[in-house]
């Protein structure tokens, strides 16, 4: 499933150069960009199943518990990247009566998420043909966590957890000659 809600951002910005009298000065220090992609997003889809077949059709994916009523599915306290409670789902009439239960597809849904890479680059001319573009790239330039979604079968003892996360902040060195 897909995030209910997504904003995708481009910012540019040329990077004044210095007005340098010195040919070569000026040459290194002028025509930066400085370019950054933004990005968010709503959390994605979680569809919570039961985790094991109590309907007796030999499939265990699919079927969901039943929601406790009056029970918040979510953690208040985010901090412990808990991010469900067991207790606000039910497998006992479930099991008991042999029958999918009353939880929808997709009723939950995980963490949102922020995102920012960005590049920093410079064309430098050689001769009249001859190009030399050097580019430094940065993704998830602010180091912001991005956190995956919650284990999400109820019989997993990791139940609710949050186990794991996007990549740190990664960088990225490239050149390109052009001839």
């Amino acid at each position: 499933g897909l995030p209910k809600r997504n904003f995708r951002g481009v910012v540019s910005y040329a990077i004044p150069g210095g007005r340098c009298q010195n040919r070569l000065l000026r040459g290194a220090l002028s025509g930066w960009t400085l370019r950054s992609l933004l990005g968010w997003r709503s959390g994605n889809p979680l569809n919570v199943t039961s985790g094991g077949d109590y309907v007796g059709n030999g499939r265990s994916a699919g079927q969901r518990p039943d929601a406790v009523a009056g029970v918040d599915p979510y953690v208040e306290n985010h901090d412990t990247q808990i991010w469900l409670t067991p207790a606000a789902f039910s497998i006992a009439a479930v099991q008991a009566q042999k029958r999918f239960g009353d939880l929808g597809f997709y009723a939950l849904h995980g963490p949102s998420a922020f995102t920012m890479d960005s590049g920093l680059h410079k064309t430098f001319s050689i001769t009249e043909r001859q190009k030399l573009t050097f580019r430094l790239e940065a993704f998830n330039t602010l180091n912001h966590t991005q956190l995956s979604n919650p284990t999400t079968a109820l019989n997993n003892v990791n139940f609710g957890k949050i186990t794991s996360a996007a990549s740190p902040r990664l960088y990225q060195v490239a050149l390109k000659y052009v001839f």
